[in-house]
Formats: C-alpha cells, sequence, structure tokens
C-alpha cells in the first residue's frame, strides 16, 4: 500500500505529538500513516498513545485500534506496534464535559508525560494522538495537546525547547559521549526530538483554521514539524488543490518555515484492512 507520508521520517523526532485544526481532519488516518513510514524507516517499535479516548462504551474499539488495523494493512508487523490509552470517557464530547458527566476526574496532564516517558525507554517512535484541535483541554487544570507538547520539550534529556532552533522543526539534539555520558557538541541538523504534526482539512476554510492553529503551537513554542492534509478526496476540487498549493509553499510564520509532509486520500488503507 502506498504511503503518502513515507518522506516524512527525516521530520520525526523521538516522539511525534498528532493534533488537529478540528475534530474529525483525519488525525487516526495520518498517525496510521506516521507509524507505517517509521517503521519503514527503520523504526522497529513504535508506540501509538491517546491521551484521552472520548465517546467510547466499554471495549468499544477505540482510535488506537483503528491504527492498528491499518497499520496491518499497510503491512507492518503486529508486533511492532503498541497501543495505549491514557483514559476513556463515554460521551462524544471534549474530555472536560465528558468526564464531568461521567462523574470521573480527567489525568492530570503530568499522568500523560510520565506515561509517554515510560513508552520512550522501550520503543524508537512515540506518536501521541490528541482529541480534537490544538487548544481542547486534556485536564481539569485546562491544559491543552499544545501544552503537553510545551511540558515534553521541557523534559527532553538534551535540553529544553529555549536552546532549540525553531526553523523547520529541527533542534540541536545533544550527543552523549560513549564512554563517560558526557554532553557533546549541539548537532543542529536533526528533528527536534519532541515535535508535533498539525493536521488540517483541504477544504474551504482550512488556511485560516490552519494557520490560526500554527501561530498558537509556535507561540508556546512547540517545534512543529509539518503540516498533513487529512481526508484528501479522491476527486479533489479548485479550491482543495489550490489550498494544498499554498499549505505546500506556506509563507514563514513568526520566522518559521512549516512544511507541507503530505496529503492522506480519505479512508486511507480501510479498504485493505
Amino acid at each position: 500500500m502506498n504511503n503518502p507520508l513515507s518522506g516524512s521520517t527525516n521530520s520525526l523526532g523521538r516522539t511525534v505529538l498528532v493534533t488537529g485544526t478540528d475534530t474529525d481532519v483525519g488525525k487516526t488516518y495520518a498517525t496510521a500513516a506516521l507509524a507505517v513510514a517509521g517503521w519503514c524507516a527503520g523504526r522497529r517499535r513504535i508506540a501509538v498513545y491517546k491521551p484521552q479516548q472520548t465517546g467510547m462504551h466499554g471495549d468499544d474499539p477505540g482510535d488506537v485500534h483503528d491504527v492498528a488495523r491499518l497499520a496491518r494493512a499497510a503491512g507492518m508487523p503486529p508486533e511492532a506496534l503498541t497501543t495505549v490509552e491514557g483514559q476513556r470517557l463515554t460521551e462524544p464530547m471534549a474530555p472536560p464535559p465528558a468526564a464531568a458527566i461521567d462523574g470521573v476526574e480527567l489525568l492530570a496532564i503530568s499522568a500523560h508525560v510520565a506515561k509517554i516517558l515510560e513508552l520512550q525507554e522501550s520503543h524508537d517512535l512515540v506518536l501521541v494522538e490528541g482529541s480534537g484541535g490544538v487548544l481542547v483541554e486534556l485536564d481539569g487544570d485546562r491544559h491543552t495537546i499544545a501544552d503537553l507538547a510545551v511540558a515534553l520539550q521541557g523534559v527532553a534529556p538534551w535540553g529544553t525547547v529555549d536552546q532549540w532552533p525553531m526553523n523547520q522543526g529541527t533542534a540541536p539534539v545533544r550527543q552523549a559521549d560513549a564512554a563517560d555520558g558526557r554532553v557533546g557538541t549541539p548537532d543542529t541538523t536533526g528533528p527536534a526530538p519532541v515535535s508535533t504534526v498539525l493536521v488540517a482539512r483541504p477544504d474551504l476554510g482550512t488556511l485560516n483554521h490552519t494557520l490560526l492553529s500554527l501561530e498558537a503551537l509556535l507561540h508556546r513554542g512547540v517545534a512543529v514539524a509539518g503540516v498533513v492534509l487529512g481526508s484528501w478526496p479522491g476527486e479533489p476540487d479548485r479550491v482543495q488543490e489550490s489550498n494544498r498549493e499554498y499549505l505546500a509553499d506556506l509563507p514563514a510564520i513568526q520566522g518559521n518555515h512549516i512544511p507541507l509532509l503530505g496529503a492522506v486520500p480519505t479512508g486511507w488503507g480501510s479498504q485493505a484492512g
């Protein structure tokens, strides 16, 4: 199966947060495509973590199960992928109101950070799929997926986000000396160890939503690896083609060049699943 994001692996760090400009923009399909791209590039142990899964009852399959199904359909061995949910809520709403209806407390953002760091210890790539858009709240303290990205960047062992150049999502990955563990000279050519991918719709209005979301991420110091167009139609119209062309040559935002990583077709992989 052709992977529309196969060329994105050079932009991926050790942990990648997948967020969107809105709900139902294709984040799960993009996450699956990124997982397969990582595996094809040599990342042999990949984890997918969903901090908050809403709108699910009992053992109903959630987004991480869909990622696993799509990855298998694309030829990725099942044993190469670990899928984990942080918390499951029954109502198809943003996490805070869904938790209120269920009568439960949301996990703190620190719990999600701890779980992601635990997954990093045994995996080559950790993909984190957020709920809804960039500023949807994850916990009772109004922390968002953007805050989660900043928190993970802050605990990266090779330095804080303040030490990273934000151009093209790259960061100085500190190289540890193999002999005594000393930190060597920063390497500014590699991807940020923790980066974020923004999934956007191809339709009318997406340019405004995409630019607003990118500004919100960059304003907070989030390292953005790039934009992915989700739910790309088989027969795109003139507006959709124009939006793709614009996003492929996006003007610099706050001095940062954000690349278009690719477009994931509507239902990618599902026919083979």
